[in-house]
């Protein structure tokens, strides 16, 4: 995920002289998960900077709002209703987020109040390490999956410097020698000979340099998933969800003591549903999301009842158990019990299977409502003490 920190208070102040009147917005996903930007940091800079202002006897009117995504323009679009208002916006997301932004309201001044650093993971409650530079050439086939471009700060290609002690790395002895693990890995794998390969020199013409990169996928893919998901979280207002009580997900009927009236409908062939796998279909104009768990089909609505998020791009099904990656929320979708950091239950539609035919019972589309309270708990993630 990309990490980020926010910036000191003074430069923001700076960023911020003149105004009266600021929108603070931030961003429910990469920055959320490493407390720098999410609705929480967004209100508390909200707070800061309204308390700040008074004690130095300025006016300054300071009002927030959190985003799922602030770098997809489906997401930020609700914005434009009063936008105007500002003098100015403080974006609480990474530098993507913080552009969306500026491209799409031209006409308002947008200013960072973070700074992006790196593409990384956390390795443990409060701290996270770089990973990934996004050099568009990677080498993680032939070095047991660690990226020694990324974390041997000579980005040497071709093994250790030679320098290293005990396994930490000569430049800074804080740090493991990327190496050293990089050999210990493939010896366990049994394929340490490997490394005997001298690799040629690294094309750095896919890495940052004279242009812009982009990556396309076909007309068909572009932003769907997303641009779906964004109409949903904006759009969407029903009633509340069902109490956060395990719920057990509707038994799916044999196929002859189903009456197939005309709520059922034809999602897919059996055939075409590799077990496992989430398969994100049309259903009597609805979206649905359908998978085959070997002994049961399963079906609900595309995105996560936490934030929106499209589960059909973060979701991970092993097992039977369903798990949104952004926010670790689980689901057991043979007993529909939730699991990990679950606080509601994903809604089923009920199934059947006709011969070689899986059909869906859609009396009415499935929805959430997003709480504008709904936030990541980090403790949640982490683990409380």
């Amino acid at each position: 995920m990309i990490v980020a920190e926010q910036k000191p208070l003074e430069d923001i102040q700076r960023m911020l002289k003149g105004k009266k009147k600021v929108l603070t917005v931030g961003c429910g996903t990469c920055v959320s998960v490493c407390f720098a930007g999410g609705k929480k940091e967004s209100s508390a800079m909200a707070a800061t900077l309204r308390t700040a202002a008074a004690a130095a006897g300025q006016e300054l009117e300071v009002e927030e709002v959190t985003v799922q995504r602030q770098c997809v323009q489906e997401f930020v679009a609700p914005l434009e209703e009063n936008i105007d208002e500002y003098d100015a916006v403080l974006s609480m997301a990474c530098g993507v987020g913080v552009q969306t932004l500026a491209e799409k309201y031209m006409d308002t001044p947008i200013l960072p109040g973070l700074d992006t650093n790196f593409m990384g993971q956390p390795t443990e409650p409060g701290i996270w390490e770089e990973r990934c530079v996004g050099c568009g050439n990677c080498v993680l086939e032939y070095t047991g999956g660690l990226c020694p471009i990324t974390r041997c700060p000579k980005q040497l290609q071709n093994g250790p410097c030679g320098g290293s002690e005990g396994g930490m790395c000569e430049v800074d002895p804080n740090i493991p020698c990327i190496w050293s693990k990089i050999w210990t890995t493939l010896d366990r794998q049994g394929i340490a000979d490997t490394l005997m390969d001298i690799q040629p020199p690294k094309d750095w013409s896919k890495s940052r340099g004279g242009s812009m990169r982009r990556v396309v996928v076909s007309d068909d893919l572009r932003q769907q998933a997303a641009r779906e998901a964004g109409e949903r979280a904006t759009t969407v207002k029903v009633a509340p969800p069902q109490s956060p009580m395990k719920q057990v997900a509707p038994v799916q009927a044999p196929a002859e003591a189903v009456k197939l009236d005309e709520t059922w409908h034809r999602a897919c062939s059996f055939s075409e549903l590799t077990e496992g796998k989430l398969q994100r279909v049309t259903v009597a104009g609805v979206d649905v999301i359908v998978t085959n768990l070997g002994d049961c089909i399963r079906a609900f609505p595309p995105t996560c009842p936490h934030l929106a998020e499209p589960l059909v791009d973060s979701g991970l099904l092993k097992d039977g158990l369903l798990t949104c990656t952004k926010h670790l929320w689980q689901w057991d979708l043979r007993s529909g019990e939730m699991k990990g950091a679950a606080e509601r239950p994903v809604l089923m539609y009920e199934t059947s299977v006709s011969g070689d035919d899986v059909m869906i019972k859609v009396e009415q589309e499935i929805t959430y409502d997003y709480d504008e309270d709904d936030d990541f708990d980090e403790d949640d993630f982490f683990g409380s003490d």
